[in-house]
């Protein structure tokens, strides 16, 4: 009866400790699932960096151009283009809010090409504005707000709107040293 006694005792024990282990394979079984099937928090998926555009920066871009290229200082190296803005009167200013964007006569506000339906976007240093057949790229290339004008698609050609290189906002025109007419009556 001892040796039965003994042979239950092991049985039970063995029976306890085989279901105490079953017990922690089922809790770690659950535990991995609860991780698995727990939302994870997501990072950010990697887009393209998204900037907010202020509008006013781009408000009215005036023609510009180089002067003296060696020179460090912006207001030196850039100015009033003479020929456009005294003579002929011919050079185009970029006016641009969240309705419009013009294309506007230096020396006449009446005389405008307006673009209702454009998109446009900024990525880094680049203003890109998106018209039914051209897109105007301004690439900041100096410290102060001085962009150089390129274009992909079809080149406008607008008359009395001549199209400048560089342009400035208005608001920085008077820092140039070349920044008028001076006493010219032409």
């Amino acid at each position: 009866m001892k040796k039965t006694l003994s042979l239950c005792c092991i049985a039970l024990s063995l029976l306890i400790f085989s279901c105490k282990s079953e017990n922690k394979e089922i809790e770690q079984q659950i535990t991995d699932t609860e991780q698995i099937t727990q939302p994870k928090t997501e990072k950010p998926a990697d887009k393209k960096e998204i900037q907010e555009i202020y509008l006013s920066e781009y408000s009215k871009l005036t023609p510009i151009e180089l002067k003296e290229s060696k020179s460090k200082n912006v207001f030196k190296k850039y100015g009033t283009e003479f020929s456009g803005n005294c003579y002929a009167c011919d050079l185009a200013i970029f006016k641009l809010n969240k309705k419009n964007f013009d294309i506007v006569n230096v020396c006449d506000d009446n005389d405008f090409q307006r673009f209702e339906d454009f998109k446009y976007e900024k990525s880094g240093n680049i203003l890109k504005i998106t018209t039914s057949e051209t897109t105007f790229i301004f690439t900041k290339v100096e410290n102060e707000p001085i962009y150089q004008l390129t274009f992909e698609g079809k080149k406008p050609d607008f008359k009395n709107k001549r199209i400048s290189e560089f342009y400035a906002p208005e608001t920085l025109i008077e820092k140039f040293e070349e920044h008028d007419c001076g006493d010219f009556q032409g």
